[in-house]
């Protein structure tokens, strides 16, 4: 019988940074998850999760779902396993969550969603590991959205930018590797939480720059909403100098970040007077621009944090979901339309899904 209250037994499945670093450092010190199982390949891994923990260990994925009796099985495996090793936690009856990308194809996707439908009918819970919509400089972004002060947003482009070099597991198309599944997607998931309508066209340009292997390090993809909205992620550890993370621009002003300090600068007053078009096929004096007097828009400017912490963690939401029957703060079903820019942004390039 599944439990109604005490702390939510959880297994994490792959002890590498995501598992250990982000899943168990995020539940240290909890009362209300309790670590009981792990499962990973390396030996050492798994007594240094046992010396801490006392949890059992498992170096068996399969074995760990049926022996164990934790609840929530959190999926922190390389990311080529995460749809299946999703799938087969569901059919045992567990909670899961799963680490970014959900898949690695999207085809996979509509699989798992109708296996996530069919376990939610019996009370278990899917979800997936998009935290960076608690990123403190996505909700300061959405907070001046929700302002007006820029006026109705037309365009939005989100950046990450470093130059170094890498030859893990990441680097390889066999195990998922590559900037769009890792970084890509957080960011790509940010910008579909900020558009007003579904994405309609994508581009995407992909392009190996520094590191070895078969996967891409730096990449571009444009989306169009239904609207007209156009909004433009790009993420390159190829780029030696900063370059801005949030560009906003809104029809009275632009919102520039570098992630730590946001400038605004709009217009006074919030409606501008209309103009209408002179047709003429000659300007007089050859002038050019509003006529026939000109016109001198008053600016207003403003600096402040690029910063509006989140007064909740990810697992504040999830114990809320599993043991009080509040709804997913991330809800499959619309992660969809990320792994579907994903797939879109991939076509005509040298990267595609992984096989």
């Amino acid at each position: 019988m599944r439990a109604k209250d005490g702390p939510v037994r959880m297994g994490v499945v792959g002890l590498g940074r995501a598992g250990w670093d982000i899943h168990i450092r995020a539940i240290r010190g909890r009362k209300d998850f309790v670590l009981t199982d792990v499962v990973d390949l390396d030996k050492g891994r798994l007594e240094e999760a046992r010396a801490e923990f006392g949890c059992r260990t498992y170096r068996d994925f399969r074995e760990f779902l049926g022996d164990s009796d934790a609840e929530l099985a959190v999926i922190a495996s390389q990311s080529k396993d995460h749809a299946w090793m999703s799938w087969e936690a569901l059919k045992a009856g567990k909670h899961v969550l799963s680490e970014k990308p959900v898949v690695t194809r999207f085809r996979d996707m509509d699989r798992l969603l109708a296996a996530a439908k069919a376990a939610k009918a019996k009370g278990v819970l899917f979800t997936i590991h998009q935290n960076a919509r608690l990123a403190s400089d996505l909700l300061h972004v959405k907070e001046i959205m929700r302002s007006g002060v820029l006026g109705n947003i037309f365009n939005i482009r989100r950046g990450s930018y470093g130059y170094g070099r890498r030859n893990d597991w990441q680097t390889l198309r066999k195990y998922g590797g590559g900037n769009l599944n890792n970084n890509g997607v957080h960011m790509i998931d940010q910008v579909v939480q900020l558009l007003d309508s579904p994405v309609k066209d994508v581009f995407g340009d992909l392009q190996q720059i520094l590191i070895p292997g078969d996967t891409e390090d730096h990449l571009k993809v444009v989306m169009r909403a239904e609207s007209g909205m156009v909004a433009e992620v790009e993420v390159s550890t190829a780029c030696a100098l900063p370059l801005p993370t949030w560009v906003l621009m809104g029809s009275r002003g632009t919102l520039v970040s570098d992630g730590k300090t946001s400038r605004l600068r709009y217009h006074e007053p919030k409606r501008l007077p209309r103009l209408k078009a002179v047709d003429s096929r000659a300007v007089a004096g050859r002038r050019y621009g509003v006529l026939p007097a000109g016109e001198k828009l008053t600016f207003k400017e403003e600096t402040m944090p690029s910063a509006l912490p989140s007064k909740r963690e990810f697992y504040d939401y999830l114990y809320d979901s599993i043991r009080k029957g509040k709804p997913l703060f991330v809800q499959p079903e619309k992660v969809r339309e990320v792994m579907w820019i994903i797939r879109q942004a991939r076509k005509g390039t040298a990267f595609p899904e992984t096989a």
